[in-house]
């Protein structure tokens, strides 16, 4: 809670509002290298959303960021090959379209063994990367290709409780250049405001104004980005995306037609879209054979470029697995930091309808869960939270699944209540989201990966001038939060 008590400064306050905050989002960036990350196994552009959002927070334009995507179904064995040639094209496609001679390249978990493989081997490839950030995965004593590196571990490699490696990972010789956090999981080192903070000062030589999601006006937001077949990340060519808004209080469509309708082709792609930053918004993907996976996600606070709807082909892969039925609802619940159940005061808690999902034996800690199925297991009608980790799901890495019953209705006209509350905080995220049946509909909601004091476009500037009062005046009488 911010609390402004009367003072002399009320007469200039909204001069210095405009001044201010002009002066810490419009400042001009300098020239910069284009930066390309390279996501993990089962991973896409989602692992990086969060940190190019905080890239364009200080000034790094849009148009230098870029995710390289690639086929996590089958082993880095089978089609290492493939995917290293294609990391080579994908980084000369950058080159040429921003002018720049050479990338910087971000990499987490296997992106880091297609990327160390690439700067190590590939012919010319050290020559096209300036610097390369190395998360969680690969560790060598020399550096890739020559090329500086910095090392950024999480508590795969940290030595802790959950360490899969003994003592501390390193890569390159140096060891003042990797930094470990054993507190952070495999996942959410990789989305963490440390990892931007050191990524930005590696990349840049400066430490970066701010490690928040800076909110945009809401009337100037876009968002773009790509529906796939996952975890192949090829295009859902043929699918049709629909943009809808919805009411906050039952997750239910606001209209009788979408504001937007996009039939696919082989890249996927969509966007820009213009959104606005008040509303909450349905992306609809309706698959060939006229099923629906219908994707929900708190509002969006700035231009988001990087969005990803990661589906399936119906009846293939995990969705054959999944019981369907008219009478219940199937949720996955999707976050880019892991869901801890087994930590006590450090639990995440998601709330379904009232019922705690994750429980101690549904999500545990080593399980570096980022996605959660909910569904009728078994169709009776009941749920059993003690059966733990569902099958197949409980063989499967940064999966998990529960058995909880969601009453679903004829065309969604229920409502599902989710509640989040981020492990360490008071913070609670909550949305409502038709109950769709899962015959014919499958729903995904994707939380954020970040917590900050001030989400919404006009707190946060409103803070962010409190705190600039109290910084160049300390004998005002304001508050803010840093």
């Amino acid at each position: 809670m911010i609390r402004l008590r009367p003072s002399p400064l009320a007469q200039v306050f909204p001069l210095l509002f405009v001044l201010l905050w002009f002066g810490v989002t419009h400042a001009t960036a300098a020239d910069r290298l284009p930066i390309v990350f390279v996501h993990g196994s089962s991973g896409s552009a989602s692992q990086f959303e969060t940190q190019v959002m905080r890239f364009t927070s200080n000034g790094y334009r849009q148009e230098l960021l870029f995710v390289y995507e690639y086929d996590t179904s089958v082993p880095f064995t089978q089609n290492g090959a493939q995917v290293v040639a294609g990391l080579d094209a994908f980084i000369d496609a950058v080159r040429s379209r921003t002018g720049s001679s050479q990338v910087n390249l971000a990499a987490h978990s296997l992106g880091t063994t297609v990327s160390t493989t690439y700067l190590n081997g590939f012919p010319g490839g050290a020559a096209k990367v300036a610097r390369y950030v190395n998360i969680d995965g690969r560790s060598m004593p020399e550096l890739p290709g020559g090329v500086p590196t910095l090392g950024i571990w999480g508590e795969w490699n940290s030595g802790g409780l959950y360490a899969r490696q003994p003592g501390l990972t390193q890569i390159g010789p140096n060891p003042q250049d990797n930094y470990h956090f054993p507190e952070k999981g495999h996942t959410e080192v990789t989305t963490s405001a440390e990892a931007f903070s050191l990524m930005y000062r590696f990349f840049t030589g400066v430490a970066p104004q701010t490690t928040d999601v800076v909110p945009e006006r809401p009337s100037q937001l876009t968002i773009a980005g790509r529906a796939v077949i996952f975890p192949e990340n090829s295009g859902f060519a043929g699918a049709t995306l629909q943009l809808w808004r919805i009411n906050e209080n039952s997750g239910q469509r606001i209209g009788l037609r979408p504001l937007l309708t996009q039939t696919l082709d082989a890249s996927g792609a969509f966007g820009p879209i213009p959104v606005n930053g008040r509303t909450l918004y349905e992306l609809a993907l309706v698959r060939p054979d006229g099923s629906v996976h219908h994707f929900y996600q708190p509002r969006f606070v700035r231009s988001n470029h990087f969005v990803r709807l990661n589906s399936s082909r119906p009846g293939v892969g995990l969705d054959a697995v999944v019981p369907k039925s008219p009478n219940h609802s199937v949720l996955t619940l999707t976050r880019q930091k892991e869901f801890w159940g087994d930590q006590g005061h450090l639990n995440d808690r998601l709330e379904i309808n009232g019922a705690e999902l994750l429980t101690a034996q549904v999500s545990p800690r080593r399980g570096v869960t980022i996605g959660v199925y909910a569904y009728d297991d078994g169709l009776d009608g009941q749920s059993d939270l003690g059966k733990g980790e569902l099958f197949p799901f409980n063989t499967i890495t940064f999966i998990s699944a529960g058995d909880l019953f969601i009453p679903a209705s004829p065309n969604g006209r229920g409502v599902v209540r989710l509640s989040l509350r981020n492990r360490g905080g008071a913070e609670r995220t909550q949305l409502n989201v038709p109950n769709w049946p899962s015959s014919t509909d499958r729903i995904s909601v994707q939380f954020r990966d970040y917590s900050q004091a001030h989400y919404e476009y006009d707190d946060y500037l409103r803070n962010q001038l409190l705190c600039e009062l109290k910084e160049r005046l300390p004998r005002a009488k304001v508050e803010c939060d840093r």
